[in-house]
């Protein structure tokens, strides 16, 4: 492992960032931070970085204590959400900046500079840029000459701070493959903070996800998607129709009026709108009665909105334009929604994890 963090805790006053946080980073690979505003991930890369003093706890960087040691003793590169580059000089000197300010005895010589920094230009696809000030470029540019910057003085880890925050989603989608192309090319460690559960299930290798200051889960994309650890995971990585409801021998109970006993067990019932089917007959005998109450267009999908005719719970379906079609041409008052690859979260002890 290339980052080995111990116990890491942070307070900001009465306010707790991180709470005894451990976690190995592997090397050459992007591990992505995620989780929602206040959840400690910019709290944790700055603590990689050197910028922020951890209270208790230590930072590994390649087998050495890095604890102690100095944000520019620690050879990570980072790269900020609002670029942070010189407004005063052009894309060649911004990318210069780390090297010319190098100690003498480990600075490069000015051709050496040249074309080190050439060869990250045509790395970012900015070779004709090179002259240019900041104020003339446009906003994935600016990222580009901020990232270049970065890896210019040849760091171990890169850093990067809500690289894509500050852009539009368009530019935001190509920047994403983009970096993911890079890093391809250039296998350094990467460690990037995002609250966009898109971004990082697309980018990365790994992906930690935390909340208020505690890692809920860590693992491939695959795997914190396909099989989220507790309720916290599954609701915060894309949409998701959530029921409180109950089992009664084995059988789920979603809409019943009737009261909870103690031989029930409570749970969360989780079912993504692309887990929910839309059937105009109830063969299975396990469909629930619903009324389709509106529709919206996305693309070549159709999100449709229901309410369950017993109980009145709201559901989002997301289903085909065939699909779609078919069930609109009928022009019936009820229909029947069944799930697939649903999920239930029982909470006694410890979180229970159930497919239907």
């Amino acid at each position: 492992m290339s980052i080995e963090i111990t116990n890491i805790s942070k307070k900001f006053g009465e306010f707790t960032a991180l709470d005894s946080i451990s976690l190995s980073i592997p090397s050459g690979e992007i591990t992505a931070l995620l989780g929602p505003s206040g959840s400690g991930k910019t709290t944790l890369l700055r603590i990689i970085a050197g910028l922020e003093v951890p209270d208790t706890g230590t930072i590994g960087l390649f087998g050495e204590d890095a604890t102690s040691k100095r944000t520019k003793d620690r050879r990570v590169g980072f790269v900020f959400q609002h670029y942070a580059l010189f407004k005063h000089m052009s894309v060649f000197e911004n990318i210069a900046f780390g090297l010319r300010v190098k100690p003498r005895a480990l600075r490069p010589g000015k051709q050496e500079i040249r074309d080190r920094v050439f060869r990250l230009l045509s790395l970012v696809q900015l070779e004709s840029l090179a002259n240019r000030l900041p104020s003339e470029l446009s906003g994935g540019q600016k990222q580009r000459v901020a990232l270049a910057r970065a890896l210019a003085v040849e760091p171990q880890v890169l850093l990067l701070d809500e690289p894509f925050g500050a852009l539009d989603a368009k530019v935001r989608q190509e920047l994403r493959r983009w970096l993911r192309f890079l890093h391809d090319e250039i296998h350094i460690t990467s460690v990037f903070v995002t609250h966009d559960q898109e971004e990082a299930l697309e980018v990365s290798d790994n992906i930690v996800i935390l909340n208020r200051g505690r890692i809920e889960q860590t693992g491939t994309p695959e795997e914190v998607y396909d099989h989220p650890a507790n309720p916290f995971v599954y609701g915060f990585l894309g949409n998701v129709n959530l029921f409180h409801a109950r089992l009664d021998k084995g059988v789920l109970r979603l809409d019943s009026t009737e009261s909870i006993t103690r031989k029930d067990t409570e749970v969360s019932f989780f079912v993504r709108p692309h887990d929910v089917g839309i059937s105009l007959s109830n063969d299975s005998g396990k469909g629930i009665e619903a009324e389709i109450t509106g529709h919206r267009i996305l693309g070549n999908r159709v999100r449709v909105e229901l309410r369950t005719r017993e109980g009145g719970k709201a559901i989002e379906a997301d289903i085909g334009k065939k699909e779609w079609a078919a069930v609109r041409e009928q022009e019936r008052g009820s229909v029947y929604i069944v799930f697939s690859g649903a999920k239930i979260y029982s909470k006694d002890e410890v979180w229970s994890d159930y497919t239907i």
